[in-house]
């Protein structure tokens, strides 16, 4: 070539998403742009898409950088897809010492810092020095030094683990200043000169979610040493900024800039080019044990709130003092030491006063615009208490309160205002006592009030629930069901936080021992039940492997032939215990990474049908395409994390062309206690940036994919039907074909993401009785028929009006728990979130309502004529009686003037109800809206507002 690169082919065809994504690539190349920022999901060719842009349009030498050996060996194996005049050592190397067009090394091995330096260890301890002296621990530098050494000689160990911390830092504020590439061991800076003098033109960053630290900061410095090459940074998911450093945040982002092209799994699914899934879930209670400790903690806030609310005695302090000697002791009194008013009194005064801690303010609006959130909690507490509210001050409607938020959520903004700014200030000692009671006991609920303000942390009851010994049992039902479905063919895989997960508190020790939640106790389950004890789980540990007796012998033998392939040195051998065996090896090539690499490959081939494991092992960059069940033990919630987890059952298996995985999650709840929640919010939180697929055979981000009756609030109803909804659960895993059949794989789609609200109105008054009130009709409203018909009035009448697209087309569906779905098609983003924007307001209260409209229905009952009669003719003797069903509100924006409403109420007539539209302010339509009130006729609809994949 002219260019001097060989030519280098690829010898496959690009996916959908793959070409699309060059197509936007070969623009910003073209465009002059030399950082390119990808998101793909695991398994949708990032690597092909990574070398094929090398390849066919960079063509210059180029380094890959992944975060493990693993991906790393990826890289370099999947360079086998491309046809080239070169050797395969001239073509590719994970060596840095070798030369070759494309080398693939991890991060780590540019980024090593440097040890043992005599700078760097005087800095470190200069560091410690400082500290010292600044914790008061030491009055100057000669006696912090005197510490220091003695602390050497007397315990090394603490010593050398207290200045690895020290070197750390030094390090990294080195490296924050941009000294990053001087702070690297002599042999990454010997790797940053070899590529330089190859003259890399491009750097891969697989991964690169990983950049937001230590890599990062030397990568950035790297990228200006290099002369600026092309980046290409490739991840399954933006990264996670919590507890992150600013400029670590501020480097990422100006570093790769915004994203240039993202895959989302839905496309590559419906493509066929990743396993169609389905999300489910499975429901425990805590135990009776973690039960009765949770109900306990949640009394506490109860106790809490009866002490703040308690009228406080005012303590006189009294002192005696002899006159003289022999004369009898008068008192002398001290003036009273004023006591704080009990919460309720403190929240009517600042209400009464309008007082915020910067002072007074004028008005309530100005009150509410700088605290809203103390504005809501304090009357929402003083209403609850019927405690009348100042004049000025405005009652909080009470219907517009989500009654599925936890107490403490609503209560937190005026507890923190009160216990810091009048039990903490108060002079009293005992007010001062009682402030820190409550902060104490709110901690064990996980709310911590700071001397800055309050904000949620871990609690012990958020940990018993989270690591609940039923999640562990609710393994056996859920693998013993996938047995039935899949036979033989089962591989199932339980991810874990860790192997262990030791109690931290003193508070949960009697519950959670260092088993508790963790893989061995999973494992342990496993072995011991028969249902699942056949799947011969084998469990990854960090330095061994537990295997099932059952097999025992059979893993040994084929992980000896295994071993002896590949000429890796290691003798294995074996403990017996109670089920199963413990498998260890010796020899310096014994290590995670061999016999992870070694197990799952005896996985695959059925060996063990279950695998057990952290997240830690199982995690980035392992793959076995032939999972296809996966079960979540875990507690993380960060997208990242989470994407990666699911990717693992995501691949496709070729001996098996029809594979739907099943990806679990088990949930510990408690509904009824102020933290019974903590572990549906986690499931909650996996959940709001995956996509799956619905029964209504449409694909949703967020829980509600999982069941309709999930929300980010609470489940509704879940407690009344846990052992119904688990039993849905079970029946739909062993649905596959039907799940595979509602991806609608191979079909065409439009490839973008779309809002849709559900609405459920069954079970109120005027939504699911009556017949519809138009002549010749005796049919009755249903939920889907009510629905739809509101929803075809609104359309049309903002259509009419000139504020949607004619081109829009309604689409309606039904889903479980009595939710109807409803969205608009063919539309632009903006006129979609109009039309649903509308159509809440017509279901939801009427508060704030400028317009309303009745919906009225038909009655109808048999007479003595219409019983005498065959029904087919009867039915026309039967009386019929209308009657108001219910008031809805005109939508805002048909409700701005007369002929917007007008357009509205003609529509309404000719789908849902005769009746005419009233301004709600006042006359006969703000008697309509009392009367319906009264009757309670008046909007309940439970409304979920959710994004569609289309």
């Amino acid at each position: 070539m002219s260019d001097g690169f060989p030519e280098i082919r690829f010898q496959g065809q690009l996916r959908p998403s793959q070409a699309e994504a060059i197509a936007v690539v070969e623009q910003q190349l073209a465009a002059g742009q030399k950082r390119l920022h990808i998101v793909a999901p695991p398994g949708s060719g990032k690597t092909v898409l990574g070398l094929f842009l090398w390849a066919h349009h960079i063509r210059k030498p180029a380094l890959v950088l992944s975060p493990n050996s693993a991906i790393q060996s990826q890289w370099a194996a999947r360079t086998d897809l491309f046809q080239s005049t070169l050797t395969p050592k001239q073509l590719v190397s994970t060596d840095s010492n070798s030369r070759a067009l494309l080398t693939s090394l991890t991060y780590q091995s540019v980024t090593l810092p440097r040890r043992g330096d005599a700078d760097l260890e005087a800095d470190a301890l200069d560091f410690w020095v400082d500290i010292l002296i600044y914790k008061e621990q030491a009055q100057d530098p000669a006696e912090a030094q005197i510490w220091i050494n003695d602390l050497k000689v007397h315990n090394p160990d603490y010593f050398e683990k207290r200045m690895r911390v020290y070197r750390k830092a030094v390090r990294d504020e080195a490296i924050l200043k941009g000294n990053a590439l001087e702070m690297l061991h002599d042999s990454s800076q010997q790797t940053m000169e070899t590529f330089k003098h190859q003259g890399v033109g491009l750097i891969i960053l697989d991964e690169c979610h990983h950049l937001m630290g230590h890599w990062g900061r030397v990568l950035a410095d790297a990228h200006d040493y290099l002369d600026q090459p092309v980046i290409i940074g490739l991840t399954a998911t933006p990264p996670d900024e919590k507890g992150k450093l600013q400029e670590d945040i501020d480097r990422y982002t100006d570093f790769f800039g915004p994203i240039d092209y993202e895959v989302p799994i839905p496309a590559v699914v419906k493509d066929g080019y990743l396993a169609p899934y389905q999300d489910l879930a499975y429901f425990v209670r805590p135990t009776p044990e973690e039960l009765s400790y949770v109900a306990n903690t949640d009394d506490q806030l109860q106790r809490i709130m009866e002490t703040l609310c308690t009228p406080r005695v005012i303590k006189m302090e009294r002192e005696t003092e002899p006159e003289s000697e022999g004369a009898p002791e008068t008192e002398t009194a001290e003036p009273p030491i004023e006591r704080a008013e009990p919460l309720q009194d403190w929240l009517l005064q600042l209400l009464t006063n309008l007082e915020l801690p910067s002072g007074k303010v004028e008005d309530w609006t100005t009150f509410e615009r700088r605290d809203p959130s103390l504005a809501d909690a304090s009357r929402l507490f003083l209403q609850h208490r019927d405690i009348a509210l100042p004049a000025h001050v405005p009652p909080l409607s009470v219907d517009l309160i989500d009654e599925d938020i936890p107490r403490l959520n609503y209560w937190a903004p005026m507890l923190d205002r009160y216990i810091r700014h009048r039990l903490r200030c108060s002079p009293s000692q005992a007010d001062q006592e009682l402030a820190q009671q409550a902060i104490d006991q709110l901690r064990l609920l996980g709310l911590q009030i700071t001397e800055t303000g309050c904000q949620a942390c871990a609690s012990p009851v958020g940990r018993v629930i989270a690591y609940s010994r039923n999640k562990i049992k609710a393994l056996v039902p859920i693998l013993s069901q996938e047995t039935d479905n899949l036979q033989e063919d089962i591989r199932a895989v339980v991810i874990a936080d860790f192997e262990k997960t030791s109690a931290t508190s003193a508070e949960v020790e009697h519950l959670l021992d260092e088993e508790a939640g963790g893989a061995i106790a999973a494992f342990k389950q496993l072995v011991s039940n028969p249902p699942t004890d056949w799947l011969n789980p084998v469990l990854l540990t960090g330095s061994s492997v537990l295997v099932d007796d059952d097999i025992a012998d059979l893993l040994q033998s084929r992980a000896e032939e295994w071993l002896r392939a590949r000429e890796i040195d290691v003798t294995l051998t074996r403990e017996t215990f109670d089920g199963f065996d413990l498998l260890n090896g010796s020899g310096s090539q014994w290590s995670p990474r061999v016999y992870v690499e070694m197990i799952t490959e005896l996985f695959q081939a059925g060996v063990t049908r279950c695998l057990v494991g952290t997240r830690g092992l199982l995690g980035e960059g392992w793959d076995a395409n032939k999972i296809n069940v996966l079960i979540d033990l875990t507690t993380v919630t960060t997208s990242m994390t989470v994407n990666q987890l699911r990717g693992r059952s995501f691949r496709l298996d070729p001996d098996q062309p029809e594979k739907v995985a099943n990806n679990w999650d088990v949930v510990c709840i408690a509904p009824e206690f102020t933290k019974g929640l903590d572990d549906y919010e986690r499931f909650n939180k996996k959940h709001c940036r995956l996509f799956g697929v619905t029964d209504d055979g449409l694909i949703e981000k967020g829980v509600g994919h999982v069941h309709a009756a999930f929300t980010e609030l609470k489940p509704e109803g879940l407690e009344e039907s846990v052992q119904l909804l688990n039993s849905d659960m079970l029946t739909r895993s062993a649905k596959r074909a039907e799940s595979r059949r509602l991806w609608k794989i191979g079909e065409p789609y439009q490839g973008i993401p779309l809002k849709t609200i559900e609405i459920n109105s069954s079970g109120r008054k005027g939504s699911g009785w009556g017949c519809m009130p138009f002549q010749g009709l005796r049919s009755p409203w249903s939920a889907e028929s009510l629905t739809k018909a509101v929803s075809r009035a609104v359309l049309e009448a903002l259509q009419e009006a000139g504020q949607l697209s004619k081109d829009s087309s309604l689409q309606i569906g039904a889903r479980s728990g009595d939710y109807i779905r409803v969205f608009l098609d063919k539309t632009s983003e903006a006129d979609c979130e109009l039309f649903l924007s509308a159509v809440n307001q017509v279901f939801g209260p009427l508060q704030g309502a400028r317009y309303v409209i009745p919906r009225h229905v038909h009655q109808i009952e048999d007479t003595w004529i219409s019983r005498l009669l065959p029904d087919l003719l009867g039915r026309f003797f039967r009386k019929t009686e209308q009657e108001l069903a219910m008031v809805h509100a005109v939508p805002a924006t048909l409700a701005r003037n007369k002929r917007l409403v007008a357009i509205f109420e003609s529509r309404w007539n000719q789908h849902v109800s005769p009746g005419e539209a009233l301004f709600a302010y006042r006359g006969a339509g703000a008697e309509l809206v009392e009367e319906a009130q009264r009757a309670g006729c008046v909007p309940h609809c439970k409304i979920h507002e959710k994004e569609i994949f289309l």
